[in-house]
């Protein structure tokens, strides 16, 4: 497996639609519901900035779009600027390789060096033992649990929040 981890680009947004929509299709990983389209994604991918708070990471393995990792904003409100909200989300057919560890961990890392991140923060829709053990090993702590928070595939899910310090 030739892996290579850079920062996301225009060109990206096609496979990054098409990993996202797996996942709004056949699980409650996130809370989207309906499939997203290039638009949305061209829309989404303006508040990127590779040396600014929100950042996009993307994972290429022999050439293609492996997975990707972000930063957005954590709430519009100006006094939460500081704090960020991260994901990452990996190709169906690369899960179990160590792709999104290596891309959260390249995420992390790039937010922290820029100085202007106090908090990061991942929801985790629950059960889901691999994105648990994966924010507990890069230095996220359960700060708490939204129950049922979200419906989706039929039934009300809950939601833990984690928590990354950077200070």
């Amino acid at each position: 497996m030739n892996l290579s981890i850079r920062n996301g680009v225009e060109a990206d947004l096609p496979a990054i639609r098409d990993i996202l929509n797996h996942y709004i299709l056949e699980s409650a990983v996130t809370f989207e519901v309906e499939e997203v389209s290039i638009e949305n994604r061209r829309e989404w991918f303006k508040q990127f900035d590779p040396v600014g708070r929100h950042q996009l990471i993307v994972a290429e393995v022999d050439g293609k779009v492996a997975g990707y990792a972000a930063s957005i904003r954590f709430h519009e409100r100006p006094a939460y600027e500081p704090s960020i909200m991260t994901s990452v989300y990996i190709s169906k057919t690369q899960l179990g390789n160590g792709i999104g560890e290596t891309l959260y961990r390249v995420l992390l890392s790039g937010v922290e060096k820029t100085g202007l991140v106090h908090r990061a923060y991942g929801l985790v829709v629950i059960p889901n033992p691999a994105s648990v053990k994966l924010h507990e090993k890069l230095g996220f702590r359960e700060t708490g649990v939204l129950h049922e928070a979200g419906y989706k595939l039929g039934k009300y899910h809950d939601v833990k929040i984690y928590e990354r310090r950077f200070e």
